[in-house]
């Protein structure tokens, strides 16, 4: 069954400008969007949806609606808070589950964004080696999921070798991390992530 409607400008001033500024732009994303709206109108409706809490609901919504919307940016509490209206403190909860539940995915992401950042860096981490200054810090910045893969790393490494200079967390700010890596390391997450 086809259904077409017209929405009137004035109902969607409330949305951020980043989303109404997508729906105007691109026909296909109005279309997810109507899909998504009519669908979810019909499956409660219909008995097939029911949240037992806001949080769940939000939960749910957004992971239909992140991929239209921010396909390629990691779910993030300000992403959220900011363009969907949800509290904070939801958003930071929903943003975590929604990486849990995206696992794989996000997970390869920020295993790429890793490899490319100590990639770009690792010039500077050889000339300190090469100046026999292995433990000399060189200072990459990370978006959370790739400082999530980091961690995941270096706990691997230290678990093997506890006498590792381990990295020092210098500055965060929402969106990024600035991480000092002893250069003696750079080799081995390379490694690691290129395994």
């Amino acid at each position: 069954m086809k259904f077409e409607v017209e929405i009137a400008d004035a109902a969607l001033e409330g949305l951020t400008a980043s989303i109404r500024d997508q729906l105007a732009a691109d026909p296909a994303k109005r279309v997810q969007y109507a899909e998504f709206a009519l669908g979810q109108v019909i499956d409660w409706m219909a008995g097939r949806s029911s949240y037992q809490s806001m949080t769940e609901q939000h939960t749910e919504w957004l992971m239909q609606l992140l991929p239209v919307f921010y396909a390629e940016d990691v779910p993030s509490a300000e992403r959220i808070f900011n363009n969907f209206s949800v509290p904070y403190g939801r958003a930071a909860y929903i943003s975590r589950v929604l990486l849990e539940k995206q696992n794989t995915t996000w997970r390869a992401r920020g295993r790429a964004k890793l490899l490319a950042t100590l990639n770009a860096k690792k010039a500077e981490a050889d000339a300190n080696i090469e100046a026999g200054d292995l433990g000399r810090y060189v200072p990459i910045s990370l978006d959370p999921i790739a400082y999530r893969e980091l961690t995941v790393l270096l706990e691997e490494i230290f678990r093997n070798d506890v006498a590792l200079a381990p990295p020092v967390n210098k500055a965060q700010s929402p969106g990024r991390r600035t991480v000092d890596i002893p250069s003696q390391l750079f080799a081995e997450l390379i490694a690691r992530l290129e395994a």
